[in-house]
């Protein structure tokens, strides 16, 4: 779901730090990643049953990246790796550790909203691991966010395209949080932004992953989209990553094989978006 401000608290959020916000989820205002780009390679569909699906990246041998709301209750989670808008491949999430949160500053934990996925089977040939790290983005710095949602607010079908977006890094809040967007464009009412179906997305800086998509914030009408994109920065939280990763790996099924297809009735295919299109056709 895509948490929805109003006039005043998002000027509020510009000019003073965001405080409340909830899970962004397409790109809006945004260009499509061609087959060969890095991003193409290591971003994947995680599949919960939510009609809108999140992305991800993937960072190790059977590992992928996304935000902790986006798996978060789910009982069957599902990788899927999309190749010009159709699905190739299917693999089940076997295991799932979302980061436990840092002590906040005026007690108790903030939340800190990443996830590291376990895959059962290998990605298919062509895909591989992001790096993760680097340095954090300073205000006026920008940022690639990519993610397989909408790119039209008004049609569901219009996710599942790969697409790429570079926003200015806006600020830092003090839980850490980091607010990208076109102020200027924003502030005549719309701009480039993450939309349905983004949330767990890579913020790419540097040729590294140094963030996951988590929120946006706009208007009720555009559904929250066209806005501030807001990610959860992942520099200083990489050493639990590649602890997750490490973990998650080690007690993963032996032997793996490389993720494909499975047949029409199986499990993995169930709660794949109305828009999935997957064996050349459309999903059951």
């Amino acid at each position: 779901m895509t948490h929805r401000f109003s006039a005043p608290v998002l000027a509020a959020a510009l000019a003073g730090g965001l405080t409340a916000a909830s899970p962004a989820h397409a790109i809006i205002g945004g260009s499509a990643v061609g087959a060969g780009d890095a991003l193409a390679r290591s971003s994947v569909l995680i599949v919960t049953g939510d009609a809108n699906g999140c992305t991800g990246t993937i960072i190790g041998r059977r590992s992928v990246l996304t935000a902790a709301h986006c798996v978060a209750g789910a009982r069957l989670a599902v990788v899927a790796f999309i190749r010009a808008g159709r699905i190739v491949a299917l693999s089940p999430v076997v295991a799932a550790s979302g980061h436990p949160g840092v002590p906040g500053p005026r007690g108790g934990t903030a939340p800190i909203d990443v996830a590291v996925l376990t895959m059962r089977d290998l990605p298919p040939a062509g895909y591989g691991p992001a790096r993760i790290g680097g340095r954090d983005p300073a205000p006026g710095t920008s940022v690639t966010i990519a993610g397989f949602g909408r790119q039209q607010l008004d049609s569901m079908r219009s996710a599942g395209q790969l697409r790429r977006v570079t926003l200015p890094v806006l600020q830092r809040s003090p839980s850490g949080y980091t607010a990208l967007g076109n102020a200027q464009m924003i502030a005549r009412g719309f701009g480039p932004s993450a939309c349905q179906g983004d949330s767990g997305g890579p913020a790419v800086a540097g040729g590294s992953v140094v963030g996951v998509v988590s929120l946006v914030s706009g208007p009720p009408e555009t559904r929250g989209c066209g806005s501030l994109t807001v990610a959860m920065p992942v520099v200083a939280i990489a050493p639990w990553i590649r602890g997750a990763v490490a973990t998650g790996e080690s007690r993963a099924p032996a032997n793996p094989r490389v993720a494909t297809l499975p047949p029409p009735r199986a499990p993995e295919r169930q709660g794949l978006p109305p828009w999935a299109r997957i064996d050349g056709g459309t999903a059951p």
